[in-house]
């Protein structure tokens, strides 16, 4: 067995890894964001109560709830997106360019992006480090609990940039279900290359 197939074996093994890790992650994402809906369904139903039959009753905590669930699935699905290649990006000058330059700006764009998500990281750890001296005012929990969720979304980001970089160093081919937005790009590749 030669060390480039060693290599491979390696990766699909971590590819595995990383392909239940974000299976979970997307579903926590999910779970974070049916929970931020049912927080605020039942903020306006309170609002309602108190409107329409002037029962007092006030559900302060709700909203708050809602807006953490909210950050959690914001970096949590932010991390699932980074492994699935579906952060923003311009594909179109990628596609122009021949496959061998292509993968190596595809693997300045994700050292790009894991410096980014250090960063993040870097800041959430600061962040806790604040948030353990602080309280949320309805919930009265510490707001570390919070920042950790970022922490924990940035750190999966690095995770999943880092298997997306040695894919592209290892130029191993995977699968890809063509999206609306690369089919988008080839249309727009296709009518350059026409046009000159």
């Amino acid at each position: 067995m030669n060390e480039r197939s060693a290599s491979h074996k390696k990766f699909m093994a971590l590819q595995r890894t990383m392909n239940a890790v974000n299976n979970a992650a997307e579903k926590c994402a999910g779970l974070l964001l049916l929970g931020m809906i049912i927080a605020i369904s039942v903020s306006v139903f309170a609002r309602l109560i108190y409107t329409y039959a002037g029962i007092s009753l006030s559900a302060p905590w709700a909203e708050e709830i809602a807006r953490f669930m909210m950050v959690g699935s914001v970096f949590i699905g932010g991390a699932v997106a980074a492994y699935h290649l579906r952060l923003i990006g311009v594909d179109v000058f990628v596609s122009l360019v021949p496959e061998r330059l292509a993968r190596w700006l595809r693997l300045v764009s994700h050292v790009l992006t894991l410096v980014l998500a250090l960063l993040l990281v870097w800041k959430s750890i600061r962040l806790i480090e604040l948030g353990l001296r602080q309280w949320s005012p309805a919930l009265e929990m510490p707001m570390a609990y919070v920042y950790s969720m970022m922490a924990i979304g940035c750190l999966l980001m690095c995770a999943n940039t880092l298997t997306n970089a040695v894919k592209e160093l290892l130029n191993v081919e995977s699968p890809q279900q063509e999206s609306a937005e690369m089919e988008e790009a080839m249309e727009i590749k296709n009518s350059i290359e026409g046009a000159i």
